[in-house]
């Protein structure tokens, strides 16, 4: 009996789910009727429930309502909140919407931005070598991104000096070079630059750094703590993890390097 009531039940809670996803689609498709009519207030009064209840569907509507001031006051930070809601949720549409609307912001900043490094300047040259690398605001051209870098580096911008290391390194708009992406990596990390800090730390770990003379996991883990020392949390946990592959001897030596390296690039720039 215990066994049939059980089964009984749980056909219950499937029917009971079964109606309430039925309800929702049938909720966001009279959204979608009343949008294409241009009834908003009818599309928004179908969709409230469902947002509230963290529908990813009837968040992408609310959102691009929200976005195009349809029914509402356009509002597109509240639209972006929706997208990313949706978006976690794994909404395509919705992830889609969100990389317009930060594209469109992206543009304005490119634009915004490209008198200034055309004039020399090397902050607006070296986001403008951003953007190229990563397609925001303008169409991803490597080649450029990697110009622009050298063009703000040959000014001394940290950032620059950094990011054309790491052209070399990943060969963005150039070919690969360790030997080059490593000096870099060293002027900028002189200078109290974590980041650059960071990424020698993994240049000697995976063993193409050009320093022979001294182990490399060793000169990883110094660089790797000097980076944790000025912030860096990931740095944090590899350098642990460097540290188990030494023996007692060579963890001593690290130790020591580590010290060494905070004492000249990180205590002078705290």
């Amino acid at each position: 009996m215990n066994g049939l009531a059980k089964h009984f039940g749980t056909l219950v809670t499937a029917i009971l789910f079964t109606l309430s996803i039925n309800a929702q689609a049938a909720s966001i498709l009279a959204a979608e009727r009343a949008v294409e009519q241009q009834n908003y207030s009818e599309a928004l009064d179908e969709l409230k429930p469902l947002v509230r209840d963290g529908d990813a569907e009837a968040l992408y509507l609310q959102g691009v309502l929200t976005r195009d001031g349809l029914g509402l006051s356009a509002d597109k930070k509240e639209a972006m909140r929706l997208f990313e809601s949706a978006a976690r949720q794994g909404h395509l549409e919705s992830v889609n919407a969100l990389r317009a609307i930060k594209n469109e912001e992206y543009k304005v900043e490119f634009d915004r931005l490209l008198s200034d490094a055309e004039g020399g300047k090397a902050s607006a040259q070296n986001r403008i070598g951003e953007m190229y690398e990563y397609g925001q605001g303008v169409a991803r051209n490597l080649t450029s991104a990697y110009e622009w870098y050298r063009k703000a580096a040959s000014q001394g911008l940290l950032a620059a000096v950094h990011n054309l290391g790491r052209a070399y390194n990943f060969g963005t708009g150039t070919e690969v070079d360790y030997q080059q992406a490593e000096a870099f990596y060293r002027e900028a990390a002189a200078q109290g630059y974590a980041d650059s800090m960071f990424f020698l730390g993994t240049l000697y770990a995976t063993k193409n750094g050009n320093e022979k003379q001294t182990d490399p996991d060793q000169l990883a883990y110094a660089w790797m703590n000097a980076a944790s020392e000025r912030g860096n949390q990931t740095a944090g946990v590899i350098k642990q993890r460097l540290l188990m592959k030494l023996d007692e001897a060579g963890r001593s030596e690290a130790e020591a390097m580590a010290a060494e390296f905070v004492a000249t690039y990180v205590t002078p720039f705290n």
